[in-house]
Order: C-alpha cells, then sequence, then structure tokens
C-alpha cells in the first residue's frame, strides 16, 4: 500500500523563492547563480513529487528524493502523532505528521496525508505498536 506526504506550505514557498530568484538571475544576466538555483529547485521538485511511505509485507520502505529506506514494522515500538521532530531522518514535506519509534533508540519522522489510515495500516500488520498523542 502506497502512501504520498502531504505537501507543506515551507517547501511551496520555498519552491516559489527559488523560481523568482531564477527570473532575477537570468534578467540580471548572473548565469553562475542560475545554474546554482536550477539545481536546487530541481532537488525540491524531485522530493515534491517522489516523497512517499510503502508497506510491503512485513516491511515500511520510505522515499524522498536521495533519502530512502526500510523498517521491519515488527520492530515499530511507538507512533508519536503531531509532534514535530527537531533531529533525526525526515523524508517529510510537512512539520505535521508522526514521528516511528523503532528498534531501541531509532526513531523517524514522516508526514502521510491521511496519517489514521496510515497508521491502522501499520496496526494491521503489528497490532502491539503504541500509539501516543
Amino acid at each position: 500500500m502506497k502512501f504520498y506526504s502531504r505537501k507543506g506550505f515551507i517547501i511551496l514557498a520555498i519552491i516559489i523563492f527559488l523560481i523568482i530568484m531564477i527570473i532575477i538571475s537570468l534578467w540580471g544576466k548572473v548565469y553562475p547563480a542560475f545554474f546554482i538555483l536550477i539545481l536546487a529547485l530541481s532537488y525540491l521538485v524531485w522530493m515534491w513529487f517522489d516523497t512517499y511511505y510503502m508497506i510491503e509485507g512485513y516491511q515500511l520502505l520510505y522515499r524522498s528524493a536521495l533519502v530512502k529506506g526500510s523498517i521491519n514494522i515488527n520492530t515499530i515500538v511507538e507512533v508519536v502523532k503531531n509532534k514535530v521532530q527537531t533531529s533525526g531522518t525526515k523524508p517529510a514535506l510537512s512539520t505535521k505528521g508522526i514521528t516511528i519509534k523503532y528498534n531501541k533508540w531509532d526513531d523517524i519522522f514522516i508526514s502521510p496525508v491521511d496519517i489514521d489510515q496510515f497508521i491502522s495500516a501499520l496496526k494491521n500488520v503489528n497490532p502491539d505498536i503504541k500509539i501516543s498523542e
């Protein structure tokens, strides 16, 4: 089952800002800045369209452009809803999401569009997952 990431305002604002800066750099004929801005914009657009989470068997697969990996769902201990994470792995496009705690010390922040449906799919695989608000 595939779940796409919620798209937040901050990433959208950065994309719009980069587009404006690209136009200004072209108009001012500042070509080195133009190419750097195009690279940054390309990476953000790639993230925008390629950030998702998949549940396949006992694996939770996540991908956000260059950031990708998998977690065994049976190792998930707790899911914390609506928590903003300041460190760690964050393959997410929004600040509203969930923190998944797995193994003993590991955690990851993700932002599926439908959080409750995503948690329900996780609990179908591993009913022992603790849900916190």
